[in-house]
């Protein structure tokens, strides 16, 4: 069973007087007792039950002291592009260089060939394909759009764009070396509302088959850049089974931080949710 994801968008670089405040954040326990206090600093002291997180009106969670496992934090990244090389060299008058798109993951993942047939030299039959993949590079309908490709010599250089990768093929004498590995991006204003949509999704207030019984999608409230905090555990509660039978659920929650907080800080949040470690 997949996992569930709770969101929590962070706007503001303000701490919460009181449960529940406008543009603020802070805690909850018991769906209302608000645990932010202490002059206005963060504070849990740790045994708590049913600690939700909220900012404004919106909240996730309730978490109890026991149910957190792992709590990871991501600044912001721009990513790095993937970008890798085939060396074009010929089998008798035949060069080709086989792409084949990986980010998906899947079982029939995107692939496609660019061949150079009866070019004079390795140099020719590279300009060749490269000419080619420009082309397939351009196509908005294709998988491959936005990918790019230069050459120099017999040797073309493939890059993708950030958040995919790709691997390589081709024909006997062609040679490919991977150089710069791809890293994704994570806390940008689309990854955020990626992650949001996915959110909705999971809490039930957008179906994901997008039917008539379904509600329309939310408004998003991600805008600009964020600090991403991701609080993954288990909850334990009472089976309707026979016994001392307990149900256990996992759980991964959210929080993406406005991006240059100095007051609300992820570190601060941070410090506060490891309390309610196991």
């Amino acid at each position: 069973m997949a996992i569930k994801k709770q969101v929590l968008i962070v706007n503001s670089d303000v701490i919460a007087s009181g449960a529940f405040q406008a543009g603020k954040f802070g805690f909850v326990e018991n769906g209302s007792s608000f645990s932010a206090l202490n002059s206005g600093a963060l504070a849990l002291s740790g045994g708590e039950e049913d600690v939700s997180l909220f900012y404004g009106t919106q909240n996730v969670g309730p978490i109890s002291e026991g149910d957190v496992k792992k709590v990871t934090t991501w600044a912001k990244s721009a990513g790095t592009a993937q970008s890798s090389t085939a060396v074009v060299a010929q089998d008798g008058t035949l060069a080709e260089v086989k792409i084949i798109n990986t980010t998906a993951g899947t079982m029939n993942l995107p692939v496609k060939t660019f061949e150079s047939s009866g070019a004079g030299s390795a140099n020719a039959a590279a300009a060749a394909i490269k000419a080619l993949m420009d082309t397939e590079f351009a196509k908005s309908s294709s998988p491959f759009f936005g990918f790019g490709a230069s050459v120099s010599s017999a040797t073309i250089t493939i890059t993708a764009p950030i958040n995919s990768h790709f691997r390589l093929a081709g024909n006997d004498a062609t040679a490919f070396t991977y150089g710069t590995a791809a890293v994704p991006s994570i806390g940008l204003e689309a990854d955020v509302k990626k992650i949001e949509k996915e959110g909705f999704t999971d809490s039930g207030v957008f179906g994901r088959a997008g039917s008539a019984a379904t509600f329309k999608t939310p408004a998003s409230v991600v805008s600009g850049d964020y600090t991403s905090i991701l609080i993954e555990g288990t909850k334990s509660s009472n089976s309707k089974a026979v016994g001392i039978a307990k149900n256990y659920d996992d759980f991964a929650i959210w929080v993406f931080v406005k991006h240059g907080n100095s007051t609300l800080t992820p570190a601060n949040i941070v410090a506060q949710v490891e309390k309610l470690k196991a």
